[in-house]
């Protein structure tokens, strides 16, 4: 039979896998940030099991812990409180990114906000059962994927920025124009990442006006 194959000249296809190196050098701070954020959600679910409600109420300013007040608030304050989260930790990336000590703080931040979805979906299923675990995947989900999905390359460009303004600092060669210009280009994208927390703010503002009074808590 092989000999057969081999006559009739068929090609035989290779299956190569792609080449690790090349991909963790060009996405690795990306997927780090990726890996750090769902390493923070599974500590954040476990802490919500221990976890008392004066301490989740006091973290409800980043984060959805207290559904009675979020519920009595209209479209503009729910909008608001939902930007405001998202602004902070947008704002923080940005302005570590911008100094050269930034880059430990900013694997901190996305693992916090991890912790707190986290914190979140572990308090709402535990608290509410099935209604909890409805409302978030229903409400409170699309929202906050869409807003990771910005910070996570947004806290990777951020990392790698701040690296380039400790090389520049350290009195390696680097152009002072070339560093203004990625400055340039990294407000920029920063600009974006607003512009997606905006939008990831007006879904969760419509999903919460549209369905939030349909789950009783």
């Amino acid at each position: 039979m092989k000999g057969i194959v081999l006559s009739l000249g068929l090609p035989r296809r290779r299956f190569r896998l792609p080449a690790v190196r090349p991909l963790l050098r060009r996405h690795g701070v990306t997927l780090l940030m990726a890996a750090l954020l769902l390493t923070g959600l599974v500590l954040g679910a476990s802490y919500a099991r221990c976890a008392d409600k004066q301490t989740l109420f006091s973290l409800d300013f980043l984060f959805t812990t207290n559904l009675e007040a979020r519920l009595s608030k209209g479209a503009v304050g729910t909008f608001c409180a939902c930007f405001a989260s998202d602004f902070i930790f947008l704002l923080c990336a940005y302005l570590w990114g911008v100094a050269a000590w930034g880059m430990p703080l900013l694997p901190a931040l996305v693992c916090f906000k991890g912790f707190g979805t986290g914190v979140t979906a572990g308090y709402l299923c535990l608290s509410h059962g099935l209604a909890g675990a409805g409302f978030y995947l229903l409400v409170l989900l699309p929202g906050t994927f869409l807003f990771c999905a910005a910070l996570i390359p947004f806290s990777a460009r951020a990392f790698r920025f701040s690296r380039r303004v400790l090389v520049h600092l350290c009195g390696r060669q680097m152009p002072l124009t070339s560093l203004k210009d990625a400055l340039l280009r990294f407000s920029a994208r920063f600009l974006s990442a607003l512009g997606v927390a905006c939008i990831a703010s007006l879904a969760d503002t419509l999903l919460w006006t549209l369905f939030a009074g349909t789950f009783q808590f």
